[in-house]
């Protein structure tokens, strides 16, 4: 008889892994995946040849509005993905459900997640689960990726320090370009750019430090929206995505170091490098460098005032 699995959600990662989670441990000897409705009749017809099969088969099925029609005469796995629409079906065996993982100030879900992520690897991730967080934000799929590297570097049962975390985070680099937008928030142009070079020794990362430069610019610009709103800081820092510790100590020390415009200015360079460097265009890094050295200038002539 064929076994029905539904999962719905917003948190696409845990969506995925889910019914990855469910097809292998079902035991088919194939997995077979389908893009709803562009594949719904390839589906059809693979599901109706079960039969002439000998072996078990399992069959993922993503973005379903609903379930479709099943064939019931194999011993066949179907697992059902669909969005925020809970679906429902009288022949599931289990329906799976992953909302979206609030950071509350007083409530970071992320945070319980990732320790829970570390009891699944058997490593304890209390003494790093915050700075995996801070690191990373709300991108599972990228925290996730972290820990893999942090449990594989350590032994099974192991209290994850910051020692051991640190030089396996974010590609396993020595540091971040957090580092170099720290160095340009406190208008320390000669640091950021060897910073920079530093960070490029071991390999072009020049699209590593756009993304985080892009992140930056972002996050500022949506903070002077929030300001200017009179936003509380509990509320600007989940719209903000950040724990509120981190929007005191950090980003209101950074607010008004550039204008709208020079951030507005900042974004479309940005942007024009990522385009660049995407491309293989080398001057994608002088683009770079140069934003480097004119948002950190902006930020020393504003704190000498």
């Amino acid at each position: 008889m064929t076994t029905v699995v539904l999962i719905s959600g917003e948190e696409e990662f845990l969506m995925e892994r889910a019914a990855r989670d469910e097809a292998s441990l079902s035991l088919a000897s194939e997995v077979l995946e389908y893009r709803l409705p562009a594949d719904l009749d390839q589906f059809t017809l693979d599901s109706q040849a079960s039969f002439m099969s000998p072996c078990k088969r399992a069959f993922i099925l993503w973005g379903a509005k609903d379930v479709p029609p099943i064939h019931e005469g194999g011993d066949d796995v179907v697992v059902v993905v669909s969005g925020k629409k809970i679906l429902k079906d009288s022949r599931a065996v289990r329906s799976l459900k992953f909302p979206e993982l609030k950071a509350y100030p007083e409530n970071n879900e992320v945070v319980k997640w990732i320790l829970k992520e570390g009891e699944r690897l058997n490593i304890d991730l209390s003494k790093v689960a915050g700075a995996l967080f801070v690191n990373s934000g709300r991108c599972l799929r990228k925290i996730a990726s972290e820990i893999a590297k942090i449990s594989d570097a350590v032994s099974p049962g192991a209290v994850v320090t910051a020692d051991d975390a640190r030089p396996l985070m974010c590609f396993s680099s020595e540091f971040t370009p957090k580092e170099i937008v720290d160095s340009l928030c406190d208008g320390q142009t000669a640091r950021a750019l060897a910073l920079y070079d530093k960070l490029q020794e071991r390999g072009d990362e020049t699209g590593w430090i756009i993304a985080y430069m892009h992140r930056h610019v972002v996050q500022q610009m949506k903070l002077d929206l929030l300001q200017s709103k009179k936003v509380p800081d509990d509320e600007a820092a989940t719209a903000l995505g950040v724990p509120p510790f981190v929007l005191r100590k950090m980003l209101l020390h950074r607010a008004g170091l550039w204008s709208k415009d020079s951030l507005k200015l900042s974004l479309e360079a940005l942007c024009d490098a990522d385009v660049a460097h995407k491309r293989g265009d080398a001057n994608a890094r002088s683009v770079l460098e140069a934003e480097i050295v004119r948002l950190s200038e902006e930020a020393r002539n504003v704190k000498r005032r």
